[in-house]
């Protein structure tokens, strides 16, 4: 039977708050603990011996007459010093380094006692001999096994500090990151969510709160698709009914005697049905319903262009004769007809301009309108929103969905649609899209 140990943890967000503290105090406890146990081992064998510094104050201060019998006492007291007397006469010779065991014996004596320290015979670790010069000139040697210096950083206390702060900084980057990943994924999932597409569950892992959480959005996204869902089925349903009733009412209306009348019910009907077709292709939100594929967006542009030169609007085009790029034709089409046919509803004259670069293209559709005032271009791209009546709108010229549409379109080809003041008036709507498939340019143009 495996065990999950996380089953043993707590659920909540203050019950693992309070658990990394009480595993961070004792962390620090054990770390202090075994650097006070390492300090006093540290200056068990570190500090210098204090039966040479005893020995040599204790010959310094005895009468010469009693100091041979004194020595034999500390002979068989210390075996392991060896300590020897002599009356007077020079040290043995010193070597060339005076290390930190000389330098604390010395500090220890006080002033008037000179210490030295012979060079050491045979290995590393053969005892030294160290000669004390006490203060009426008599030398006492004895030897000294070799013990290690103190650490350079500063002892044991320096250590510890060092230790803990590094150990505190990396359990609270760790604690950090195991509470904080889970609201990472939770702000995540919310930013992503599109309610068109594809909803992936989002884990619910992690402590109770964020459980809870990721439970709340995980049903409150299915409502919100299955609502969208819902209201573009029905709409959807609606817009597509109508055009039974309008095709029978076109077909009635052909038979009506008067031409004025006729023309005039033949056009409201057109109207009808333009607005119909638009509001289908709105609540397709401008996903694609076909595959990309390589087209010549050049020859696309021109030929719109061309089309409404033939209505009679003063259209060109200015850009290379060809260029192929990997896009859905019909939405990409769909986004440049609305833009052109808003650019000459409200210009005397349009200029589409194309140009490619290395990793994107724009198409510009410039007309010498009016223009859209800086604090409406934001909700004019919105759906059902119309321009003022500085723009020459009315009943007939527009249903305000000809900018959404495009938006829509350019945003499912992962582009942006940008509205720019042109000048000295005018508009300029511009079509900024990645190309990862892009053809050499053959440039050109026409007018």
């Amino acid at each position: 039977m495996r065990i999950d140990v996380r089953s043993f943890l707590p659920n909540r967000i203050s019950g693992q708050m309070a658990l990394i503290v009480v595993a961070s105090l004792i962390v620090i406890h054990a770390v202090v603990t075994t650097a006070l146990f390492l300090g006093r081992a540290h200056d068990a064998h570190d500090h210098p011996p204090d039966e040479l510094v005893t020995l040599a104050r204790l010959i310094d201060a005895t009468p010469a007459a009693e100091r041979a019998r004194l020595m034999q006492d500390a002979g068989a007291a210390f075996p392991q010093l060896a300590p020897r007397l002599a009356a007077s006469g020079p040290a043995p010779e010193p070597s060339t380094s005076r290390d930190w065991l000389v330098q604390e014996i010395e500090r220890h004596l006080g002033p008037g006692f000179a210490v030295t320290q012979a060079a050491p015979s045979g290995s590393s670790d053969a005892p030294r001999l160290i000669a004390v010069r006490l203060r009426d000139d008599a030398v006492v040697t004895a030897h000294l096994t070799p013990m290690p210096a103190p650490p350079a950083i500063g002892g044991p206390v320096l250590f510890t500090i060092m230790f803990v702060a590094i150990s505190v900084t990396f359990l609270g980057l760790w604690a950090a990151r195991v509470l904080t990943e889970p609201l990472r994924r939770f702000a995540t999932a919310a930013e992503s969510f599109q309610p068109d597409g594809e909803v992936a569950a989002l884990p619910e892992r992690g402590p109770a709160e964020i459980r809870a959480a990721a439970h709340a959005l995980n049903r409150m996204r299915a409502r919100i698709k299955e609502l969208v869902e819902g209201r573009t089925r029905m709409l959807a349903a609606v817009s597509h009914d109508l055009r039974t009733p309008i095709t029978r009412l076109r077909l009635r209306s052909e038979f009506i005697e008067d031409a004025a009348v006729r023309s005039q019910m033949l056009d409201e009907l057109a109207h009808m049905n333009a607005m119909v077709e638009s509001i289908l292709v709105h609540l397709r939100g401008g996903n694609p319903r076909e595959p990309a594929t390589m087209i010549d967006i050049a020859t696309s542009v021109q030929t719109i262009c061309d089309q409404f030169a033939d209505m009679g609007h003063r259209v060109g085009y200015e850009g290379p004769d060809h260029l192929a790029i990997e896009a859905h034709p019909e939405e990409l089409r769909r986004a440049i007809t609305n833009l052109v046919d808003n650019a000459a509803r409200h210009g005397e004259r349009v200029i589409v301009r194309l140009a490619a670069g290395p990793s994107a293209m724009s198409i510009a559709v410039e007309d010498d309108g009016p223009g859209i005032v800086e604090t409406d271009k934001e909700a004019m791209q919105q759906p059902f929103v119309r321009g003022d009546a500085a723009r020459g709108m009315n009943d007939k010229s527009g249903f305000g969905l000809g900018l959404s549409i495009a938006r829509a379109a350019v945003v499912a080809h992962g582009g942006t649609l940008e509205l720019i003041d042109r000048m000295p008036s005018g508009l300029i709507a511009r079509i900024t899209l990645p190309v990862d498939r892009c053809g050499t340019p053959t440039h050109g143009g026409q007018m």
